[in-house]
């Protein structure tokens, strides 16, 4: 079915991880045409809230279950989602209870169109994970993983059951659902930007790495630490290690370094690798073969597993001048596909827009043949 654009509406929530279903909404309006709104579960009730805001934007913040009685959730529930069309469940999580499937039917039942989004663990495979990476975070995971292995495996299952569309915000998850479509994460490049490029300093290079707060703790803090701290107590490097930041704050944090060093036990790339690189920054990380190989363009983050991350770095210190032409790699990677543009792009045919109509509303952009699914490479 086609639809118009005066008729669509689209929402998408609730996860809103790193603000990202607030930043595809906004997308999806200013280069398709699409009106959206993403919806997110506010956990902290107010004047229980940290000093400084560390909650992502979004429209419309529903009181989590906790925080409300079912009637009140409900009711904020319904307004975030009066006038939508079409729903991107994101981060397969249920909106009103306990089981998303029920969820998700209740939704299909009103006439809704839907589709799901996917931003790791949800539906990652973790027995394939560790056969690709040997070094996988899964590797050490406790009596945890189990659960994981089982809910990944429940999600996968429930999307191929249901036959919704899916999307997944980092290409490495293709591999473990290949019938779905990369949707890529998206910033905002402006506030990002800087003036001074990369390891253009001439002293030590200021290295930037924010410790792992999940569990298990998937950017492998607790490798790369000693190896940083190793380095700046030598005067190699100047490391910057702050424990825990305000999203607003990263851009002037990340703009005072030259290496960013973002995960490397995950196989991929996300959304703090992308600010990196929107900033023009060198970033450190690892995408594996596997990811590259399904990528349109190979993304310039610099690889260091495990077992090679302290020559890399050291590397990086002997020779600043060629990995900061590296560096300046980053902001065109980002305009090219994390803008914005190419997420719009791939929402649009789930929306049902036309050719003629995004044509009509986009300033220009990606075209929908930008997408991504393993079953066509």
């Amino acid at each position: 079915m086609t639809w118009s654009t005066e008729r669509v509406t689209l929402a998408i929530g609730p996860a809103n991880y790193a603000g990202q279903a607030y930043h595809w909404a906004v997308a999806a309006q200013r280069h398709r045409g699409v009106p959206a709104t993403s919806f997110a579960f506010d956990l902290a009730p107010p004047g229980r809230r940290r000093h400084g805001d560390f909650r992502f934007p979004v429209h419309h913040r529903v009181p989590a279950h906790r925080l409300t009685t079912p009637w009140g959730r409900a009711v904020r529930l319904s307004r975030a989602l009066r006038t939508a069309t079409h729903v991107a469940v994101d981060g397969f999580l249920p909106l009103s209870g306990p089981d998303l499937e029920a969820d998700l039917r209740g939704l299909v039942g009103q006439g809704r169109r839907l589709a799901l989004i996917a931003h790791g663990t949800e539906v990652r495979d973790p027995e394939a994970h560790r056969d690709r990476l040997p070094f996988s975070y899964y590797a050490d995971a406790d009596r945890g993983w189990v659960d994981a292995v089982r809910r990944a495996a429940g999600n996968r299952a429930l999307a191929t059951r249901l036959g919704l569309p899916v999307f997944v915000s980092t290409p490495d998850l293709l591999l473990d659902l290949q019938s779905a479509t990369w949707l890529p994460v998206t910033v905002d490049p402006r506030p990002w930007s800087t003036a001074r490029p990369a390891l253009a300093g001439g002293g030590p290079p200021v290295v930037l790495h924010r410790p792992s707060r999940s569990l298990p703790p998937i950017k492998g803090t607790e490798l790369v630490d000693p190896i940083l701290r190793d380095l700046a107590a030598r005067g190699l490097i100047r490391y910057l290690r702050p424990e825990s930041v305000p999203h607003d704050a990263m851009p002037a944090l990340v703009a005072q370094a030259d290496v960013v060093v973002d995960q490397i036990l995950t196989g991929s790339y996300g959304v703090a690798a992308v600010e990196g690189l929107a900033a023009g920054r060198l970033v450190v990380g690892y995408v594996c073969p596997a990811t590259r190989a399904l990528m349109p363009e190979d993304p310039p983050v610099v690889d260091a597993p495990p077992s090679t991350f302290g020559e890399v770095m050291r590397r990086i210190v002997a020779d600043p001048e060629s990995f900061a032409r590296r560096a300046a790699q980053g902001p065109r990677f980002v305009r090219r596909w994390h803008d914005g543009r190419t997420a719009a792009a791939v929402l649009a045919p789930f929306c049902g827009v036309t050719a003629a109509e995004t044509a009509a509303t986009a300033g220009g952009g990606q075209s929908p043949s930008t997408t991504i699914n393993v079953k066509t490479r």
